[in-house]
Order: structure tokens, then sequence, then C-alpha cells
């Protein structure tokens, strides 16, 4: 049997002394590694660390450099619009009807403000702002907040004189200033507190007349607050265009002049007179009554701001007459020669009966004699011949039920219903106009066409832009529409008219030594729950003058005249007072040389 070797442990067999030494070496040797494995991790830990320290700054100064340059300005510099001047807006010949001047506005520092309930006493019934609101404003943490944009003269003597030290603070801006008042407010429109267009020629031709704004840098203090001192441009603005209209300023002051003075003597409750070039469709005049002032618009009310010519409809009564002998004579349904004839009344289905107005009688005319006299029951017999279809294409020809593309914002499309909806008497009462409704506007530009030769003309308000400087940049040119009847029927239903106003209703229109074309209308008002009501009427006269070779086409509406009603002697009237002051004014010869020496 092979008996195993037992192994000694390390020290046994060798002396005490040299096995405490050998224990003590060891240990030593496993601290010297310990700290030589600390020492390894220490550096690589610091060299990681550095090396991704190196590593972000080079991402920081060569990466993201750009970026954080741009916040750096961000917080240090900031960028402020400058606003551009805005165009002018001028009449035909360049007299201004809205243009800039300087203007205070007011603006508080709420973080200077020590008392705010004192302050906002004093301030709000000065700038008109309700306490509460402008409390709101004024929030201690905000650096800015306005108190009057483009104020009174009044306003920021009042604010001044408070001595609210650096409380607030003022800057001069341009606010917009419309040197004639109420003249041709409906066409010219308004701007807003930031000189934005708002409502007619001022918002249509908004892009044009706004320019294009410029910029500015401006540093903040360690606060972020701006320091108006260190403005520096960047970008300087660029001043919009000045707008011509084809409006004359002396030809809407005669309009305006001429209408109110009707309103105030018939006690309408409100009117239109609308002048127009039946050969360009230029419109040179569009006076509505009641007007505002868009100085200070801010005070009208909504209803008075809407331009009634292009958004208020009406039933335009027997100056449709002329649109329908138009579409007859088109048609070939009637003939100039042809006699109607009639005891003074025309019973229809449904048990209506049609009279005409104050209970005349015209046994036998023609086409030209129902024009003159304006007979309602000629008209309605006409209608009856020509028929719903045709009728109501011709309608649609002469541009009623759409609107005229005219540059005024608000344009409304009239009411001209289907032929299907032309319930009895439907087609005997849109013969003598009542059963339709149109603007004022679309019953100038179809009536114009017939001393157009039977052309429509777009109408406009636009006739040139012209930059800073005063070039003309761009000219409206005149947009030819349809042929709504051919020249040989214009010419003939002319010529009726004519006789209307020389022997037939129209003959208070008359201008001595002119030829003038009209027809005059007088139509019942609808009642709200249907039907008409018995006192209430809208009068209105429309003319061409010269009416051989028309240069002014007149609209007249008086919407609601007590008393006396008639077209033939409310408006027409009207129609001659404006065409002999702007058949002056435009230096127009007579039709009969003999008159120019009276």
């Amino acid at each position: 049997m092979t008996l195993s070797r037992r192994r000694r442990p390390p020290g046994r067999g060798q002396p005490p002394g040299r096995r405490s030494f050998l224990r003590t070496a060891e240990a030593e040797l496993d601290h010297l590694r310990l700290i030589r494995l600390r020492t390894a991790v220490l550096f690589t830990v610091l060299w990681t660390a550095l090396a991704g320290l190196g590593v972000r700054l080079v991402y920081l100064h060569v990466v993201q450099a750009p970026e954080l340059e741009r916040i750096a300005e961000r917080q240090q510099l900031g960028t402020v619009k400058i606003e551009a001047n805005r165009g002018r807006l001028l009449d035909r010949l360049g007299r201004p009807l809205a243009v800039n001047v300087e203007a205070a506005s007011a603006f508080a520092i709420p973080s200077k403000i020590a008392d705010s309930r004192a302050f906002i006493r004093a301030v709000a019934p000065v700038v008109g702002q309700r306490p509460a609101e402008l409390a709101q404003k004024l929030d201690p943490d905000r650096h800015f907040a306005w108190l009057a944009r483009r104020a009174a003269p009044e306003v920021v003597a009042s604010l001044r004189a408070m001595r609210l030290g650096d409380q607030i603070g003022f800057l001069t801006e341009t606010k917009r200033s419309y040197p004639s008042g109420t003249l041709a407010s409906h066409v010219i429109g308004f701007a807003g507190v930031d000189n934005q267009g708002l409502e007619g020629a001022e918002l249509v031709f908004e892009e044009t007349l706004r320019g294009r704004p410029g910029s500015a840098r401006i540093e903040r203090d360690a606060m972020g607050r701006p320091r108006f001192d260190t403005r520096a441009v960047v970008r300087e603005p660029a001043p919009g265009a000045d707008v011509m209209l084809t409006i004359d300023q002396v030809i809407q002051h005669i309009a305006e002049r001429e209408l109110d003075r009707a309103v105030a003597s018939t006690l309408a409750t409100s009117g239109a007179v609308l002048i127009m070039d039946p050969k360009s469709g230029e419109l040179l005049a569009m006076a509505t009554h009641p007007r505002y002032d868009p100085n200070s618009v801010g005070r009208g009310e909504k209803a008075v701001v809407a331009n009634r010519a292009i958004s208020a409809v009406y039933e335009p009564g027997s100056t449709f007459k002329i649109i329908l002998a138009a579409a007859a004579l088109e048609a070939g349904a009637v003939t100039p020669q042809e006699v109607f004839a009639s005891n003074g009344e025309l019973r229809v289905a449904g048990g209506y009966v049609i009279r005409e107005a104050r209970g005349r009688k015209f046994p036998r005319q023609t086409l030209g004699d129902i024009i003159r006299q304006s007979s309602n029951v000629g008209a309605a017999l006409v209608a009856v011949r020509l028929g719903k279809e045709r009728y109501y294409d011709a309608i649609r020809r002469f541009g009623f039920g759409a609107p005229t593309g005219v540059d005024l914002p608000g344009e409304l499309a009239g009411l001209v219903p289907s032929p299907a909806q032309w319930l009895s008497p439907g087609l005997e009462t849109i013969g003598f106009g009542q059963g339709i409704s149109v603007t004022p506007l679309q019953m100038l530009a179809a009536a114009s066409a017939l001393g157009n030769e039977g052309r429509l003309v777009r109408p406009h308000v636009l006739r040139a832009v012209r930059d800073p400087e005063g070039r003309v940049v761009k000219v409206a040119v005149p947009e030819p529409g349809r042929q709504a009847v051919s020249p040989e029927v214009a010419r003939a239903v002319v010529a009726m008219m004519e006789e209307a106003v020389n022997k037939g209703t129209g003959t208070l229109a008359r201008v001595e030594g002119y030829r003038i074309a009209g027809k005059t209308g007088t139509a019942q008002k609808p009642a709200p729950g249907g039907g008409y009501m018995p006192d209430a009427y809208v009068a209105s006269f429309f003319g061409l003058v010269p009416a051989d070779s028309p240069r002014l086409a007149v609209l007249v509406i008086l919407d609601g005249p007590k008393g006396e009603h008639y077209g033939g002697t409310v408006a027409a009237p009207v129609f001659q007072a404006i065409a002999t002051q702007v058949l002056w004014h435009l230096r127009l010869p007579p039709s009969e040389p003999v008159a120019l020496g009276r």
C-alpha cells in the first residue's frame, strides 16, 4: 500500500520569523497592486472625461457655434419691424382722398408703475379704456403696453400734462387721414389702427398701398428691455404705391350735395346717386346717404359703413321697363309700330288686377308709348308676349342675378327668381320691375349698356397706379362685357327714352341745350310678411346724356320719400340738377348750338 505524501502548508517547516516576513511582503504586494489598479482606473476616468470635454468643446465651438451665436443675438439683440409709408388714394386728377399724417402713440412701462391703481384711475378715462381692460395690460412683469395708438392731439396733451415720468412714453407714428371727411366715404373706405385697409378701396387695394415693411436691430438690456437709442436699420422700408381712382372729387361733391338736399326735402330714409361713363365703365361718383366720416369710423355703425350702392337690393320699378323693351325687340316678340289696346287695367290668373298708376288709361299705345308714359298694363302685355324663358334669358344677359365685378368689397348678386318661380302674376309684374331685386350698381350697368351700343362694361374705380416717384406703373383697361342686345335695338330703346324726357314722365329731367334720354321709376316696397306696403315707395330715375353719344349715365334713387313719391317728380329733378352742374364741369358742349348763346 502506497501512502500519499501530505503537502506542507506554506511557511511550515520554516522558522517563525521567516514566515512572518513572507506574510508581510505578500500583503504589501497586494496593496501595491490595488494602488496601481486604482490609479489606472482613475487615470482612465480622467482621460475619458478630458476626451469627452474636448469632444464637447469641439462640438460647441465648431458644430453648434452658428446656432449658439443666433441664440446669444436673440437674447441681446431684437428685430423690430419698421412700417412702410402707406400709399395715397387720389381722385382721377390726382387730388388727395386719403393721406398719411404724423400722430403720437402713447405706451406704458408697467415695471416702472409704483401705484397701478392710481395710474389706472388717472389714465383710463383719458385713453377711453375700461379700468379692468387697462389693468390687464399693465402686468408688472411686462416692460411695454400700448395705451393709445395714433391718438388724437388732445389725448396726447392730457397724458403729457399728468407728468407721469418714466411710467409712460411716446412714439411718433403715421396715421391715415381723410382730408375731405365724409366725401366718397363708401368708395374710399378706411384703414385700421395698424394702417391696414378694412373697407372700400383701402381694403381692395391693400397690397398695392401697404408697401413693404423694413426691419431694424435693437439692443436689449440685462432684463430683456429694448433700448430705443440703439436701433440700427437692417432693411429700409419700401413705401406703398399711390392708387388713382376713377372718382372725380368735384362730381362726387355735386352728387352728394344734391342727394342730401333731395333726402331732406322728401324726408326719404336713404338714397343713392351713381354716375358712370357708359363706354369705359369708369365710376365718376358713387354717393350714398347716410354717409360716415372715416376719420372717426370707430364711432360709426356697421349699417352706415356698408356701401348700399352695391350691398343693398331694391325693386327697380318702371326703370326696368327699358330692359323689357330691349328684350322684346331683340327677340322679335313685338315691333316698334305694334299697337297694344288697354282699358286701364289687366286681369290675370289668380284674380289679380294690374292697374295704371294714378288711375290713368291708355287705350292704344306702341312700345315707345309704353316707355314714354310708363304704362304698367302695357309693360305687362309686352312681358306676356315675350314669355318667361326669353325674358329670363334677357335679364341674365343684362347681368342681373350676378355681381358686376366692380373692384369694391361687399357686392351682392341681387335676386332673379327662376321662371319656374314666376307664379301668376310674376311674369306681368316683373315686366314693370316688381318681383325682382337688383343693386343700384347692377341697374346702372345694365341700363348703361343701351348707351354703349348694347354692350355691357365692367364698372370699376381703379384708374391707375403710381409709384412713390410719381411714375404711372399701371393703367386700368376697360373690360368689355357681353353684347346684351344688338346696337340697333339699343339705339331704338334710347330713342324711346329720349321721348320719355321730352314728352313723357321724365320732363323734369330736361337740361336746356342737351339731348337727354331717361326713364322714371316708382316701386312699392315689399312688406316683411309678403305683398307690398301701401305707403312705402322707392323713387328713381336713370338718364343718359347726351342722348346721341352718351358720356354720362346717372342713376338717382330715393328710398322711402314721404308725400310725393313718383320718380318723375322727386328723382328726375335731382338728375337735372346734377347733370347741369356736371356737364358744365366737364365742359361738354350742348347738343343744340343755339343754346350756347343763351
